[in-house]
């Protein structure tokens, strides 16, 4: 009987640091600039998700209430989007703003308007569980001498 656990995802995943034009980045040592991230299959990304949602709702039902406080602003959009990326995420590898750390640092990245490209990335890499897959423990036989190409 094939075990449907062996499709489970990783519990996290390393995602390159690119710059706007889609250029993968290095450290000054030619070390690769990457962030790792929680996957969506891990309580802390569901954590995460849930406190964004319920963010939402909060400020959906006061509007249906008709209280107007309750609006975002796209500067209070930003901040919840880096707080949600923030709590996403495991480490920053090879790069850092030189001032704070950990999920401060975290937070500071992807709430700069400025580095929007890299939160960008970040939402669209925790989006695809396909960047989470496991890697083999054994390599896949390969075809090659077989049929070339």
């Amino acid at each position: 009987m094939f075990n449907i656990k062996k499709l489970a995802i990783a519990t996290s995943a390393t995602m390159p640091v690119r710059d706007a034009a889609g250029e993968p980045q290095f450290d000054d040592a030619g070390n690769a600039v990457s962030i790792t991230l929680h996957s969506p299959g891990t309580k802390e990304y569901q954590k995460a998700k849930h406190a964004a949602e319920e963010r939402n709702s909060t400020r959906v039902f006061g509007r249906m209430q008709g209280k107007l406080d309750n609006k975002q602003s796209a500067t209070d959009k930003v901040i919840e989007r880096a707080e949600f990326l923030a709590a996403c995420t495991v480490s920053f590898n090879n790069f850092g703003d030189g001032a704070t750390r950990g999920h401060e640092l975290f937070k500071s990245i992807y709430s700069d308007i400025e580095l929007g490209h890299i939160a960008d990335d970040a939402e669209k890499f925790l989006g695809d569980r396909g960047n989470f897959i496991k890697t083999s423990a054994t390599p896949s036989p390969s075809t090659s001498d077989i049929l070339p190409g």
